[in-house]
């Protein structure tokens, strides 16, 4: 009998194996679903308090993974096994990893990681927080702790595991494709699977009619509806609609008829039915009693929360405490962390633990913060074995009320010293305040680190904050992911102490790949030797510097060297514990690898970065060669095979992104214009075609304040019109993160000007904050009309953003302007700008779609991100009086800020503004703007303060910044301080009973402010 695990031994190996772990044996669901999580063993029974521990197979339909069946592992059609664990077990990791094993996968001998996966189903209103496991680069499993399903919080917490069984037995076998894989001896999976794999595939993407398949997603949601209203609902028929009309969204998104900003409808749509179908499911539970409730779990019958009993505490030698300053460590000990939080996590405790130790007094030597994924380390050296003790003086009630007329001590004395535990006669007298008071001297003994450690470490461990937490057992404790042990020494003596449900020892963890095996610590200085025994580098720091010389070394010895990217080194040093850089190939042979080549760049880069965490290999010239490197978690023992492992999947990614490129150069980039009718850009905006086509008009516009050149503007308005042809592209479609990039390449090889290539490119920059700003005026004049095409639209119809929530990137948008307008020091009134975009609305639609009302919210939005960006650089102060006035003109109001920057800080400043103060404050209570008349001025001070007027007035211009104005203001402050004089010193008095004297002095002053008008409100600075 052969050796070969078929397709059918892993199924049965998997069977067995969770049949052993107490699994119900679930069969698939009969409906077309995009992964077993839909399955109602899984999405119905993640519900509710009630334990259940399911495995199944699951056939998963995902339309817009199929390749026609010409991909090695991707299609349409794959097939998960589906495991939910509920309530956690507690060591779900260790059992997978056992599962893994009984599939006959060694973990010694590949590279199984644990990399961070944040998952959520929009369609099921479901997410949770895990991982993507990854077996020598290939993602073979979803693991996931399930926080929410249908809308509602789940308590217990679920684990989910989704194997891609596949991808699992293509690694077994050591075949090169899917299609290759023995389902059974005698017969191949292609042989069973490759033509209904094409046919489907030529359905969803060339056959499936957009038009009717819309209306039956209608039908079916009225369908779920209807099943819902019944009494009592009906949940199942009810959930068989959701699942039709989420298999229906998928379809008609990869015909491409769904927009970015139409994608959120739908999923709203989805969510909701999902979450009337969990609604109902639970309540049905309810009504039945929650039959499945073990002995001892409690449900409240008012609140429905479950209660949990905690397990019993389990058995550590304590050990002896030193008496002298000594090592403490404390470890965190963690199922993966992502590299995000980990950082995160280290810059806190950097900050967190010193302040800690000095709330605590305790004193210390130095403190040492280290960190992988699995751990998070605190090491302080010397610390002292007890607090210092400390003298309080604690104020009491006055003397008068303390003591009688003879000296004799009052209830109020009496209180005050039984409060303290002192006796009445250590009080005394002391003068606090210009008052009398009775004061007790109180000395608070210190009490010892390991009592006051065991109180402030639960409070360290609670104060970290992640950007995404997760709960997972019973304690109901958040935190970035599952806390799995807890090591607290103190010298040779543990510090005891309890969070999550987890109580700490002298336990630690060794490696993933070594089975990560428990070292126990005799005490805390042994903890870094027991650690680098196992080849852990725990200092960040060290990590990094051990990968870059590992990669740098491996490149070098190909004649090449690593692409610069330390996000990239960043991320991969959080990654691991043990690392351990390996290189391989891409292409079987160098034909396959020169053919690889001839792909762009980007596209080879994003798929080695973005997807797999590789760094790329270039030459001298900064060309890519046909290698990549990775680093493997472990050590170098069977490198070979995970060697041999990374590069199929790299083949196998680069074959999916040669097929995309393939299909989408058949056709000129013009030619998928049209294909972007049925791309909605927003229901109420209508498809992307509309908007390219608002774009090239807008472009036109704003080309001409801007002041481009015909030929510019000719290749503007011709960037506009194609910037969004690449977003039906099989290639974006795939990924997202090349729009504009491909748009480039595609223009290119159509034979567009290159001039328009770049600006489709630039279009879409700055993406993020720091990124790099559209050098071209075209691709500058593109990015700034493709942003306020959709601030303008998307505020017209109601989409702004609301809270923290932005579903269509608009704080982006806005900040995207500022950051160009600043960058490339461009003058835009965007008051302009806005009212050509609301024009090209209107043109369209035959009808004034945007309000004045939304024009002005546009306008003020793209204020508060200039605010944002403003104060990074200038006082408050400042940003809010140029903002007042130059709040429509971003660049302009930096200048402005950065010129009243420089004069608030002479030292005459506040004589100068004290000066237009004055002016300022006597005429803004004024309803009426006055005329001046040079005749009715009586005094010589009036005159000459008139003189100074109309030479500040003359020496502004029509556009003043700043400092012309303050140049030019600054000859006025003698004139003004005069002004504003005693009369016996020889001033004049404003506010004259002679009505017509009293206007025209205050008509002066009217005209001395508005020489500030457009420049900036001075009223908004400090000391005005």
């Amino acid at each position: 009998m052969s050796s070969l695990i078929t397709f059918q031994d892993a199924v049965m190996r998997l069977h067995t194996f969770w049949a052993g772990q107490g699994c119900v044996l679930w069969n698939p669901y009969n409906i077309q679903v995009g992964a077993g999580t839909m399955n109602p063993a899984t999405f119905l029974r993640v519900l509710g308090p009630e334990p259940w521990k399911v495995g199944y197979v699951e056939p998963s339909v995902r339309p817009d993974d199929g390749r026609y069946g010409d991909n090695p592992n991707r299609m349409q059609l794959h097939h998960q096994y589906q495991v939910i664990l509920k309530p956690d077990p507690g060591n779900p990791q260790e059992i997978y990893l056992q599962s893994l094993e009984a599939l006959g996968i060694n973990r010694r001998e590949h590279d199984i990681r644990f990399v961070e996966d944040n998952w959520e189903s929009p369609a099921l209103g479901a997410w949770g927080l895990g991982w993507e496991v990854w077996l020598d680069g290939q993602e073979i499993t979803q693991f996931t702790y399930f926080q929410q399903a249908g809308g509602q919080t789940l308590n217990p917490v679920s684990v989910e595991l989704t194997y891609g069984i596949d991808r699992i037995v293509l690694a077994l076998q050591g075949v090169d494709s899917v299609w290759d894989i023995q389902w059974t001896e005698g017969l191949t999976y292609g042989e069973i699977f490759h033509r209904q794999e094409w046919e489907h595939c030529k359905y969803y993407f060339e056959i499936a009619d957009v038009e009717a398949l819309t209306e039956v997603y209608n039908t079916y949601e009225r369908e779920a509806l209807n099943a819902l209203a019944l009494d009592p609902p009906l949940v199942l028929p009810a959930h068989d609609y959701v699942l039709k009309c989420s298999h229906l969204f998928n379809v008609l998104d990869t015909r491409g008829a769904i927009g970015v900003v139409e994608r959120a409808e739908y999923f709203r749509r989805m969510q909701r039915l999902a979450a009337k179908v969990a609604a109902a499911y639970v309540a049905q539970r309810r009504e039945m009693g929650y039959p499945w409730l073990p002995e001892g779990w409690q449900v409240d019958a008012e609140t429905d929360t479950l209660t949990i009993p905690a397990p019993e505490p389990p058995k550590v030698r304590r050990g002896t405490y030193p008496g002298k300053p000594a090592p403490f460590l404390l470890e965190i000990g963690t199922e993966e962390l992502p590299s995000a939080d980990l950082d995160a996590a280290l810059k806190q405790l950097e900050e967190l633990v010193p302040a800690m130790l000095s709330g605590a007094r305790l004193d210390y030597e130095s403190i040492t913060i280290g960190g992988t994924p699995r751990r998070l380390v605190v090491y302080v050296e010397g610390l002292a074995p007890a607090q210092r003790s400390e003298e309080f003086v604690r104020r009491g009630p006055p003397a008068r009320v303390a003591f009688d007329g003879e000296g004799n001590p009052t209830r109020a004395a009496l209180g005050f010293a039984r409060s303290l535990g002192v006796d009445v006669a250590d009080l005394e007298r002391r003068e606090v305040n210009g008052g009398e008071y009775v004061v007790a001297v109180v000395k608070e003994e210190g009490r010892s680190a390991p009592e006051v450690l065991s109180e402030r470490l639960p409070e360290l461990i609670a104060s970290l904050r992640f950007e995404k937490s997760m709960r997972w057992n019973w304690s109901g404790v958040a935190f970035s992911r599952p806390i799995r042990w807890l090591v607290a020494l103190f010298g040779k003596g543990v510090v005891p102490f309890e969070y999550a449900g987890v109580h700490a020892g002298r336990t630690t963890r060794g490696t993933r790949p070594l089975g990560s095996p428990e070292i126990e610590l005799a005490e805390a200085s042994a903890y870094f030797d027991a650690l680098s025994g196992q080849g852990i580098l725990v200092d960040p720091a060290a990590r990094r510097a051990e990968i870059e010389a590992q990669i740098g070394a491996l490149a070098a010895e190909v004649g090449g060297a690593v692409k610069d990217d330390p996000g990239l080194l960043d991320e991969v040093t959080n990654l691991v514990e043990q690392p351990t850089a390996l290189r391989g190939r891409f292409g079987l042979d160098d034909a396959e690898a020169a053919e690889f080549l001839r792909l762009p760049a980007p596209v080879l880069t994003t798929v080695m970065r973005k997807h797999q965490r590789y760094f790329a290999v270039v030459d001298g010239q900064g060309n890519l060669l046909p290698y990549f490197i990775a680093v493997r978690n472990g050590d170098a023992e069977h490198l070979e095979k995970v060697i041999h492992g990374n590069e199929h999947v790299i083949r196998a990614r680069f074959a999916d992104a040669r097929f995309f490129y393939n299909e989408d150069i058949k056709r000129p980039l013009s030619e998928y214009l049209p294909d972007l009718k049925g791309l909605i850009f927003q229901e109420k905006l209508g498809s992307y075609y509309e908007k390219a086509l608002r774009l090239e008009w807008l472009t036109e516009r704003l080309g001409g304040l801007l002041g481009l050149k015909d030929e510019e503007l000719e290749m503007a308005t011709r960037a506009a019109r194609l910037a969004k042809a690449d977003l039906t592209t099989k290639m974006v479609v795939e990924m997202t993160s090349l729009q504009g990039i491909m748009g480039r390449e595609y223009a290119l090889l159509s034979g567009e000007p290159q001039v328009v290539a770049d600006a489709i490119a630039e279009h879409y920059r700055p993406r993020f904050t720091g990124d790099d700003l559209p050098q071209t005026w075209p691709g500058v004049v593109v990015a700034l009309a493709d942003r306020l095409d959709s601030l303008v639209g998307l505020f017209a119809v109601g989409m702004e953003p609301t809270g923290s929530a932005d579903p269509y990137g608009l704080r982006r948008a806005a900040l995207g302007i500022v950051q160009i307008l600043l960058g490339r020091e461009i003058d835009l009134d965007l008051r302009e700008a806005i009212e050509w975009t609301a024009q090209g609305y209107a043109r369209e639609m035959g009808r004034e779609l945007v309000s004045e009302g939304a024009r002005a919210a546009v306008l003020g939005f793209i204020a508060g991100r200039l605010r944002v960006v403003l104060r990074e650089s200038y006082r408050h102060d400042v940003v809010e009086a140029v903002l007042a006035e130059q709040g429509h003109n971003p660049y302009r109001a930096a200048r402005h800020a950065e010129q009243l920057t420089r004069w608030v800080a002479r030292e005459d400043w506040q004589t100068i503004l004290d000066a237009y103060a004055r002016c300022a404050r006597i005429t803004r209570s004024q309803k009426e703007q006055y005329d001046l008349r040079p005749d009715l001025f009586r005094e010589e001070v009036e005159r000459k303060l008139y003189a100074a007027y109309t030479q500040a007035a003359g020496a502004l211009g029509p556009d003043p910044d700043v400092d012309t104005f303050l140049s030019a203001f600054e000859p006025l402050v003698s004139p003004i301080t005069a002004f504003f004089a005693p009369a016996d010193e020889g001033g004049v008095l404003v506010m004259h009973e002679d009505e017509a004297l009293r206007q025209n002095r205050l008509a002066l002053l009217q005209h001395i402010v508005a020489l500030a008008k457009g420049v900036a409100d001075f009223s908004q600075l400090e000391g005005f």
